[in-house]
């Protein structure tokens, strides 16, 4: 496992909030182990726990389903580059595996701490009855296309969660709710496509690792967004932020982009 995530802070001033608070975003633990990420937590006492996907490694490939096949050149350099970080994890990566019942352990511990809602990504579309257990056991509220309501310092808050298969007639009916809108939706990409023009005021999205890589401050590679993602990590249009992700997936190291827990704080917007 790459060196000790690092805490990455932002503040924002929103409108629909009379009242302060602090969100803490966690994204992409993918069942690598996150003591120091859970220590991160202990120390700046969020109000919330968000966790925008990627919690787990329950894994299929939807796209295989939904889209045509790929020229297969790059189908070929994917599929050995997959094989090839299999087989280096394998031999080196002995510490940097996946490990559900850390996983379960850090959910457990980080329920103590503040409320915590959850939604799905790519790597979470096939919970098992264990997983639902532990959550529900938790009570860690899952999101699943579907939205909850939270009252935090006195302010309510409708959360809800834009699964990685997502069902945009269920966020149509989200984005028509009264007060103040925090969207958990793990894949940027769905920012420009599905959200940007409906009336959410704040979603939180994990996915891109970062870009692995950072060059001149932007991200280099994504698995599914190609090279140099839009959606890296930081805060964009100032309505979603982006997390660089808890954990490392692959042999390769992160490089100038370390693992990191983001603390939001929101704070309430003057008006004019």
């Amino acid at each position: 496992m790459p060196k000790k995530a690092v805490l990455t802070e932002y503040s924002l001033s929103v409108p629909k909030i009379k009242t302060p608070l602090d969100l803490a975003l966690v994204s992409d633990i993918h069942e690598r182990k996150s003591d120091d990420i859970l220590d991160l937590l202990e120390k700046t006492k969020p109000d919330l726990i968000l966790i925008a996907g990627d919690t787990f490694e329950r894994y299929y490939d939807e796209e295989s389903e939904t889209k045509p096949k790929k020229n297969v050149f790059i189908s070929v350099v994917k599929e050995t580059a997959y094989y090839a970080n299999y087989l280096l994890m394998r031999v080196f990566g002995k510490n940097n595996r996946a490990d559900t019942a850390a996983t379960y352990r850090f959910l457990a511990e980080a329920a103590k701490l503040a409320p915590v809602f959850i939604s799905l990504g790519n790597h979470d579309m096939k919970l098992s009855e264990d997983d639902l257990a532990v959550l529900h056991g938790n009570g860690i509220i899952l999101l699943d296309n579907s939205d909850a309501r939270a009252a935090v310092r006195g302010v309510d808050i409708n959360i809800g969660g834009l699964s990685y298969s997502p069902d945009e007639s269920r966020l149509e009916e989200f984005s028509k709710k009264q007060g103040f809108k925090l969207l958990l939706c793990h894949a940027p990409e769905y920012y420009d496509t599905m959200i940007a023009e409906k009336d959410i005021d704040l979603t939180l999205a994990g996915h891109n690792h970062g870009g692995q890589f950072k060059l001149f401050g932007k991200g280099v590679l994504s698995s599914r967004s190609g090279f140099f993602p839009k959606y890296d990590s930081g805060v964009f249009h100032n309505r979603m932020v982006v997390s660089a992700g808890c954990s490392n997936t692959i042999a390769l190291p992160r490089w100038n982009n370390p693992r990191e827990l983001v603390i939001i704080h929101l704070k309430p917007k003057k008006e004019p």
